[in-house]
């Protein structure tokens, strides 16, 4: 992989590309409801809400836990960090160790690194890391974390060919990612590469990979550095997949002639939206099993039953899709095949909107039921929003993994 360009840090993680472009989509969409498909102008001030939370959410972590060098990773649970807010920084610091310590979080974690072929051949350290981690030997987790990292960024940039250890902090600023934030992974890079002349026996709690390998600081065994070993682990692993998403160049921008084309298609769409409500379907209803989303679902949850994860990627999302079939595959196996299905019933059809559909079901999970909600879009053959009766599409799967549809049944409940 070629080096691209290291960005600045961001302020605040309202200043990641995405989200600021996100945000500009949002307003202009906003505007557009003035005019035309009033009824999705609640809908979107919901995104726009949720969005701004999320944004809330990493920036309140970082202010309490940055500090102390901990990272906001982009598999870190935001509903488990919003909670960890009103805390003190020493309970939060506590609460996020204990949720590393969970067996299932922590595999979970793991299982998303089989992105990296660098990772797969070092997947052997981690599991020993992991082993060590779960027993309490907490300075061979370490040792074996470190070596995991220095070996994985060097074998992940090789223009030029230098470990982690080797870096500066501005060449660890990560492009359109939470890492990237100003108290990320930059600020705590700092502590890796910090240097010790003197040996110590006193408790050390950041993780200084110089005096630990160095042998100058010896009373690193607690769950404290080791937790943000793997913290650092997997905020590592952000900044290498940030790197692959910069090198991909971006997309051109429609001409005078193609946003008049659009503007032209929006008027004759207008009449469809006008004429689409809202409706929410249950097994009651005659018309439930011959919703297209509803088969599609069923197909879904039918392959995760039985483990076919090839199968389960042919209907991602384009937002959630990776570059090639295998690639999706590989990603749907890393977050599905640590959570059995053993059995499943599609309960409701929440149509919300002409083109996303909330699919509620209830799922046998260790011989338990678990109320999951799954998000589906209409969307055409490049991967844009395709209302029916107006556009030719097809529902597709958004997911990001169990953990986050069983974390939106909870919030639908709640709510």
């Amino acid at each position: 992989m070629a080096s691209p360009e290291a960005p600045d840090p961001y302020r605040s993680a309202r200043d990641l590309p995405t989200v600021a472009e996100m945000l500009q989509q949002l307003s202009g969409f906003k505007a557009l409801t003035l005019v035309v498909a009033r009824d999705q102008r609640a809908p979107l001030k919901t995104i726009e809400r949720e969005l701004n939370e999320l944004v809330e959410t990493v920036d309140g972590f970082y202010d309490l836990l940055g500090p102390r060098h901990w990272i906001f990773h982009d598999n870190l649970d935001a509903k488990f960090v919003k909670g960890l807010l009103a805390k003190p920084a020493d309970e939060a610091e506590r609460v996020l160790i204990e949720h590393y310590q969970d067996l299932d979080e922590l595999g979970s974690l793991i299982g998303r690194l089989h992105h990296f072929p660098e990772m797969q051949a070092r997947m052997r350290l981690i599991e020993r890391a992991r082993e060590d981690y779960e027993a309490g030997r907490y300075d061979s987790t370490v040792l074996l974390l470190i070596s995991v990292m220095d070996g994985f960024v060097n074998d992940v940039d090789k223009d030029p060919r230098r470990g982690l250890h080797a870096r500066n902090d501005d060449e660890m600023s990560a492009w359109d990612s939470v890492v990237g934030h100003h108290l990320g992974l930059s600020r705590a890079h700092r502590t890796f590469t910090k240097r010790f002349s003197k040996t110590s026996d006193e408790e050390v709690l950041e993780l200084y990979r110089n005096g630990i390998v160095h042998g100058m600081l010896t009373n690193f065994n607690n769950p404290v550095v080791a937790t943000k070993a793997w913290n650092r682990l997997f905020a590592v692993a952000d900044w290498a997949l940030s790197r692959e998403r910069q090198a991909i160049p971006p997309e051109p921008q429609p001409s005078f002639g193609e946003v008049i084309g659009q503007l032209a298609d929006t008027r004759r769409a207008k009449k469809a939206l006008d004429a689409w409500s809202a409706k929410t379907l249950t097994p009651d209803d005659p018309d439930f099993e011959d919703e297209p989303v509803y088969r599609l679902a069923a197909k879904v949850l039918d392959a995760w039953e039985s483990k076919n994860y090839g199968r389960m990627a042919a209907q991602l999302a384009s937002l959630t899709r990776e570059e090639t079939v295998s690639q999706s595959a590989g990603r749907v196996r890393d977050e599905y095949e640590p959570v059995e299905l053993g059995d499943f019933r599609i309960v409701q059809l929440d149509f919300q909107a002409p083109v996303i559909c909330e699919v509620d079901a209830e799922l046998t999970i260790d011989g338990k039921s678990k109320l999951a909600r799954m998000r589906w879009i209409r969307e055409d053959d490049d991967g844009k929003p395709a209302i029916p009766g107006h556009e030719d599409g097809e529902w597709r799967f958004m997911s990001w993994g169990p953990f986050a549809m069983f974390n939106r049944a909870e919030e639908a409940v709640e709510n």
